[in-house]
C-alpha cells in the first residue's frame, strides 16, 4: 500500500533509539525525508549514519533539548530553513521514568513535567505555523498506557501522558480546518531498550528481580509478547499518511490488547 508520504518532511523528535528511531526509519523507507533529533549530538549523528544506508528517502540530524524553548524554536528553524516546511511532526522526546510519588521533590516533580509535556508543547508551537500555512499536516503525539490506568507509583508518568492525550483533543479540533490532523499513539510494554531500564526501575521499587518483573509484564499481554518497535513505527507511518487522512483526535493502542478502557 502507498501511504502517499513520499517525500514529506518528518521531524520525529527522540529518534536516535527505541521506538522513534524506528519510526523514523520508517518514515525513510517510505521515501520521506527524515529529522532526526535527540539531547545528544554524538548520538544524532551516528544514528544518521546508520539510517543513511537505508530506505528511500534522506536523513538529516539536528540536536536539541526540549527542555529548553531555545532550543525547540532552533530546532524548528534549522528544519524550515533546510526543507522549507514540516509536514509531519511525531512527537516523542522522553520517557517519563516511574518514581515514588512521595520521594519526589519539587525540583524532580517539575522537572517530569519539563521532560516531556512542555517539551511537546514548545515544538508544537514552533512548529503549528508552517503547517497552517502550508494547509497541510500531519502530527503524533506519543503518550503512554499511565495515562488512563492511574497508578500511584506511575503517577508522574499518567499525568504527562493525560496531558498529552488533552492536548491532543484540543488541537485536532482547533486545526482540522487548516488540513492538519493530530493523534495521539499509546505503546505499551514495547521491547526497547527504554523499557528496559523501566523494568529495572520497578524492580528496585517493588523489591522483585527483574525476570520476575518481565514475566508479569507478559502475562499481562493477551498476544503473549513484548512489541516490536517497529510495529509502533508501523502505526505512526499509517496516522501520519494519506490513508489516514479522516481520522483526527483519536488515541491508538499499540500494547498487544492489554489495555481495558473503552
Amino acid at each position: 500500500m502507498d501511504l502517499g508520504i513520499a517525500d514529506r518532511i518528518a521531524l520525529v523528535t527522540g529518534s536516535t533509539r527505541g521506538n522513534g528511531r524506528c519510526c523514523a526509519e520508517t518514515l525513510l523507507e517510505e521515501g520521506a525525508t527524515v529529522v532526526v533529533t535527540g539531547r545528544d549530538q554524538a548520538r544524532v549523528d551516528q544514528a544518521c549514519h546508520e539510517m543513511a544506508a537505508r530506505g528511500n528517502g534522506k536523513v538529516f540530524g539536528i540536536a536539541a533539548d526540549l527542555a529548553h524553548d531555545g532550543q525547540a524554536k532552533q530546532l524548528i528553524d534549522r528544519t524550515l530553513a533546510e526543507f522549507g516546511r514540516i509536514d509531519i511532526l511525531v512527537n516523542n522526546a522522553a520517557a517519563v521514568r516511574p518514581s515514588d510519588f512521595m520521594s519526589l521533590d519539587e525540583d524532580r516533580w517539575t522537572g517530569l513535567f519539563e521532560e516531556k509535556l512542555n517539551g511537546y508543547a514548545r515544538v508544537l508551537r514552533h512548529a503549528i505555523p508552517s503547517m497552517r500555512k502550508n494547509g497541510w499536516g500531519r502530527i503524533v503525539n506519543v503518550s503512554g498506557l499511565a495515562a488512563r490506568q492511574p497508578h500511584l507509583a506511575t503517577v508522574a508518568v499518567g499525568l504527562n501522558n493525560a496531558a498529552v492525550l488533552n492536548l491532543t483533543k484540543a488541537l485536532a479540533g482547533w486545526l482540522a480546518k487548516d488540513g492538519i490532523t493530530v493523534n495521539a499513539l499509546i505503546p505499551h510494554l514495547i521491547n526497547t531498550d527504554t523499557q528496559d531500564d523501566t523494568m529495572r526501575e520497578w524492580a528496585e521499587i517493588t523489591g522483585q528481580t527483574e525476570a520476575e518483573v518481565r514475566e508479569q509484564r507478559i502475562a499481562r499481554v493477551p498476544l503473549g509478547r513484548l512489541g516490536r518497535p517497529e510495529e509502533v513505527g508501523y502505526a505512526i507511518a499509517f496516522l501520519v499518511s494519506e490513508r489516514a487522512s479522516f481520522i483526527t483526535g483519536a488515541a491508538l493502542h499499540v500494547d498487544g490488547g492489554v489495555s481495558m478502557t473503552i
